[in-house]
């Protein structure tokens, strides 16, 4: 047996880290991941996914699976194990994440759906594909794949957040006027997340921004204001974005 851990992540986008452990509820896997929302600007909602994990791997007959070669290094512990075990969902999703951190978005696409077909439950697989659609800028495939993400884990407060902020996004990118319905849609989900994970943060900055552009004040007041209390990074973009819209919506 083999144990490694992977961290994929974006580092174009700024954020703190949550650690919230969540078990994939099946024996043998051990898996264990988390997802975390990272927001910029008023107009820019970014997810940042950080799934992390300890693979089990068995040996098993070889399967091709390329690569570009200019990424050869960065994959190749990965590739090795997918192409030693094809038809392991867990190696397979390693090989995902090891595409979506050198940003190949299409081969994590058609790595993640592989991992799907194979284990249909793999939770952490649906939430990825989710993250990567959204970097393809797919932003109706990528709500789907948290939709489905929460279904199987109803209680997954990383992921309904995730699902709360591309709804924001969606909102945010429908023309010259903000789409209130979504908008509605974002901040009742977020608000979801909130009460199944209250020790998150990164929703209070996001509801402040659904609120500001509702023109709701007073929530968004308080919205940024909580996510200050409990933001631990003092020098981190949201937190200096979060106190620049009070400065502005106090100064009104």
């Amino acid at each position: 047996m083999n144990s490694n851990e992977n961290v994929v992540e974006n580092n174009d986008l700024i954020d703190e880290e949550e650690d919230l452990a969540t078990p994939d509820g099946r024996k043998g896997l051990g898996l264990v991941w988390r997802l975390v929302i990272g927001i910029v600007a008023v107009v820019i909602i970014g997810v940042v996914v950080y799934p992390i994990f300890q693979k089990q791997l068995r040996k098993e007959p070889d399967v091709q699976v390329t690569v570009p070669p200019q990424v050869q290094s960065a994959v190749a512990e990965p590739l090795a194990e997918a192409r030693a075990n094809p038809d392991s969902a867990q190696a397979q999703f390693a090989l995902g994440n090891a595409y979506y951190q050198t940003a190949q978005w299409n081969l994590a696409v058609n790595t993640y759906k592989k991992v799907i077909e194979l284990d249909p439950e793999f939770q952490a697989a649906y939430a990825n594909l989710g993250a990567t659609y959204y970097q393809l800028l797919q932003f109706d495939l990528a709500a789907l794949q948290y939709e489905k993400a929460l279904e199987l884990n109803p209680q997954d407060g990383e992921s309904a957040y995730n699902l709360g902020a591309i709804y924001l996004q969606q909102a945010l990118s429908q023309g010259q006027q903000p789409d209130s319905e979504l908008l509605n849609k974002a901040i009742v989900q977020i608000e979801t997340a909130l009460e199944i994970s209250p020790e998150l943060s990164e929703p209070h900055f996001t509801l402040g921004v659904a609120y500001m552009t509702l023109n709701q004040k007073a929530e968004a007041i308080q919205a940024f204001e909580t996510y200050l209390a409990l933001d631990s990074d003092p020098t981190s973009q949201a937190r200096q974005n979060a106190q620049s819209y009070l400065d502005a919506l106090r100064g009104q």
